[in-house]
């Protein structure tokens, strides 16, 4: 099982300046005794104004070929992704805009936040709408089939910070390709360690302008990530469904083929 720079198990972070928390699922342990194949499939924030140099690695060193938004139009808009020569990108928001409610727009941060039910509370809530909305599992069945048809190249998928939509939609992969719930877990609490000097960074920018303390408390935890947030979407699954093989069969319409087909192209 192979470690990044950071300690986080598994996939390696992409080496990469203007991306933080951009990793790459490869080599990272699936079922009976498999990893994931390298260079095929990468997680990720945002792609608002990435560096020259990186858009070169991703497209020559990475060998990008399709980046899949996760966000919705309006965070398209606010924040357009920067246009890699070559490579393909696939608009697929997986909540409507008034389910997110989550941004990290530093001007918009206060009057997000500013909800009377706290944090904690939103971010469960959230990750129940993940699994359990819908257009989420509309779009993350789009995912997994896009994925399904990728041929050759990387696949990189994407919200804004990289963490919650993609937290979930990567886990629902791993779970296909066979990877261990505790493994799932500690791919997603990676982004912890990526995120943590951006995240330190809005909430000096909120104190400097007096934010009131339960707001930044809110903020600190919309910013972050928890296991039992994970946890909560899954349990929601088992509690709806039965078991992940009929959420996946049955919200997300992939058949075992669709599954056997995502495990056969991406396993060594």
């Amino acid at each position: 099982m192979g470690f990044s720079e950071s300690g986080c198990p598994g996939g390696k972070r992409l080496d990469l300046n203007s991306l933080d928390n951009t990793r790459d699922l490869g080599g990272m342990e699936a079922g009976g005794g498999q990893h994931i194949r390298e260079g095929r499939l990468f997680r990720s924030g945002d792609l608002y104004h990435v560096s020259f140099d990186d858009q070169n690695d991703l497209r020559r060193k990475y060998k990008l070929k399709t980046v899949i938004d996760f966000r919705t139009e309006t965070e398209q808009r606010e924040r357009p992704d920067t246009i890699i020569y070559g490579v393909e990108y696939i608009s697929n928001p997986v909540l409507e805009e008034g389910t997110v409610g989550i941004t990290r727009e530093q001007e918009k941060m206060e009057q997000l936040f500013s909800f009377d039910k706290g944090g904690e509370a939103y971010m469960l809530q959230l990750y129940e709408n993940l699994v359990m909305h819908r257009r989420a599992q509309s779009a993350y069945g789009d995912f997994l089939r896009l994925l399904k048809h990728h041929k050759e190249g990387a696949v990189l998928w994407h919200c804004t910070a990289g963490k919650d939509r993609v937290g979930v939609g990567t886990a629902l992969l791993l779970h296909i390709l066979g990877a261990p719930f505790q493994r799932i877990l500690e791919d997603y609490m990676c982004s912890a360690t990526y995120l943590q000097q951006e995240t330190e960074a809005i909430l000096r920018m909120l104190d400097n302008r007096g934010v009131p303390s339960r707001v930044m408390k809110n903020v600190e935890i919309c910013l972050g990530v928890k296991e039992s947030y994970l946890v909560r979407a899954f349990e929601k699954i088992d509690e709806k469904y039965g078991t992940m093989d009929k959420y996946l069969q049955k919200a997300l319409r992939l058949s075992p083929f669709d599954r056997n087909f995502l495990r056969d192209r991406y396993l060594i």
